[in-house]
């Protein structure tokens, strides 16, 4: 038979026990939480990563102001500026040469994650061709893109050319 001092600390076990449960499993949704958003942004910055040389490496000289805007919507305030700065004179060496260039990414890897930046190579294939080639030309790039998440979209920071 049991005495209502036993019954007390089976109940008072059993809440205790409970408790403990409840902080475990609300702890693991935190942490399942947290990992699903690191999952995002390592999706979502490779994804900007990957447009953004997209746009630099089909930019051509019939197309370059639209080709332009989109890289510059995709740009940090900073590197827009010096995107900005450089525009004129890219797109006049462009159209004057007859570039038609086009390409893809082949493979693309988050190599950093930390809060709201990144880092990110891309590596990518395409063709160039240009008033002095006889034929489109094939080319090869590796790129390493800075990025930084502005208002949950990830942006531009910089980016260049890797070997």
């Amino acid at each position: 038979m049991s005495t209502p001092a036993s019954r007390r600390y089976a109940l008072g076990g059993a809440a205790l026990l409970a408790v403990a449960l409840l902080v475990l499993a609300g702890q693991r949704a935190l942490a399942w939480q947290d990992e699903r958003g690191r999952v995002d942004d390592l999706a979502a910055a490779a994804s900007a990563a990957t447009a953004e040389v997209e746009g630099l490496i089909d930019i051509s000289g019939s197309t370059s102001d639209a080709d332009m805007e989109k890289l510059l919507a995709g740009a940090t305030a900073g590197f827009r500026k010096e995107l900005e700065e450089q525009a004129e004179r890219l797109t006049k060496a462009l159209a004057d040469n007859e570039v038609k260039a086009s390409g893809e990414a082949v493979s693309t890897g988050v190599v950093k994650l930390d809060g709201d930046r990144a880092t990110v190579i891309v590596a990518a294939a395409g063709t160039v061709e240009n008033k002095q080639t006889k034929a489109a030309e094939p080319r090869n790039y590796r790129l390493s893109v800075d990025l930084q998440k502005h208002d949950g979209a990830w942006l531009v920071a910089g980016l260049e050319f890797v070997a």
